[in-house]
């Protein structure tokens, strides 16, 4: 088991929480929090089993892109824990309701009828930019340093989250290139971090395409999206485009824009809150390299608790 080293300790993080509303303006569809679920009783075989279990209908499970036997967090209230999957009774067609099995209630302390949040685990993909001003100095550090111990943190963050989410590494510079496809070989994929080398233009638009491309069908998916410069192969609204056909696909995207935007040779800040803003995203400037690392944690434990999900079915 992949364990990150010894003084890297487990922090009280704070997980699941409610995006900001005042970027989301322009929206191509409706958002909606992660579904709330009433509870439903579970079936009489579930009662032995000392395993919380939650049984979801086809219709949720589809939208979460979970299937039968995968583990999901389970909240009520301050209360979280995890969960296995089983399939629902056919009867709930595409209600939004979770039977739970006795134990999975007496660990949340949840009553028949109450209301939980089902969480499940995030396919992710952090785009980074390796143009050559990744090489740049900024506050004495080189950019593309700084950025590789924080993608590391990311990933050390998502290790210790225990949540089976999957990441991934794009890189884009004179090339788009799939570094690492989403994967939870956590040890392996931070070792990848470091083949991370900075060269040529700013090919923004194919690496955006390409994380699309990889990201899997369905289910919660989340593009994580860093740069410190112009896109150098396409024009904005191309861009502006594909953040569109994400947001149809419900594909969330972060945007990170380091050091200045209002250098000459600095990023389009209007560019990366307007890709934010389409996709239900968040934007953040920084300005100071020092708290990238810290910026990218957050990102990481916050998983991004707004999904672009269809309207949800009324009971």
């Amino acid at each position: 088991m992949y364990r990150p080293r010894q003084d890297i300790r487990e922090r009280d993080v704070g997980l699941f929480k409610k995006q900001n509303d005042e970027e989301r303006t322009d929206l191509p569809t409706t958002i909606f929090q992660n579904p709330t679920l009433r509870i439903l009783e579970g079936f009489k075989e579930d009662g032995g089993s000392t395993d919380a279990i939650v049984r979801l209908t086809r219709h949720l499970r589809e939208v979460l892109g979970l299937k039968r036997g995968d583990t999901v967090t389970l909240r009520s209230g301050d209360r979280y824990i995890k969960a296995k999957v089983e399939v629902s009774s056919a009867s709930d067609g595409t209600r939004t309701v979770a039977r739970l099995n006795p134990r999975a209630r007496e660990l949340l302390k949840a009553e028949i009828g109450e209301e939980i949040e089902v969480i499940p685990p995030e396919t992710c993909i952090l785009l980074i930019d390796t143009s050559g001003s990744m090489a740049d100095f900024i506050s004495g550090i080189v950019k593309l340093d700084a950025t590789k111990n924080a993608v590391i943190e990311f990933i050390r963050s998502k290790f210790l989250m225990g949540e089976g989410d999957r990441t991934g590494i794009i890189s884009f510079g004179e090339f788009a290139t799939v570094v690492e496809r989403p994967t939870v070989e956590y040890e392996h994929l931070e070792n990848r971090v470091h083949t991370l080398t900075a060269n040529g233009s700013t090919s923004m638009y194919e690496g955006l395409s390409l994380a699309m491309d990889v990201l899997p069908q369905g289910g919660v998916q989340r593009i994580v999206l860093l740069t410190d410069g112009v896109p150098t192969t396409t024009g904005k609204l191309s861009i502006i485009s594909l953040a569109k056909r994400a947001a149809s696909k419900r594909i969330v995207i972060d945007t990170v824009g380091v050091g200045s935007p209002f250098d000459f040779m600095g990023y389009d800040e209007h560019l990366l809150r307007r890709i934010a803003a389409i996709t239900g995203g968040t934007f953040k400037r920084v300005l100071d390299i020092q708290e990238l690392t810290g910026q990218f944690v957050e990102l990481a434990r916050k998983k991004n608790f707004t999904y672009l999900l269809p309207e949800r079915q009324q009971d």
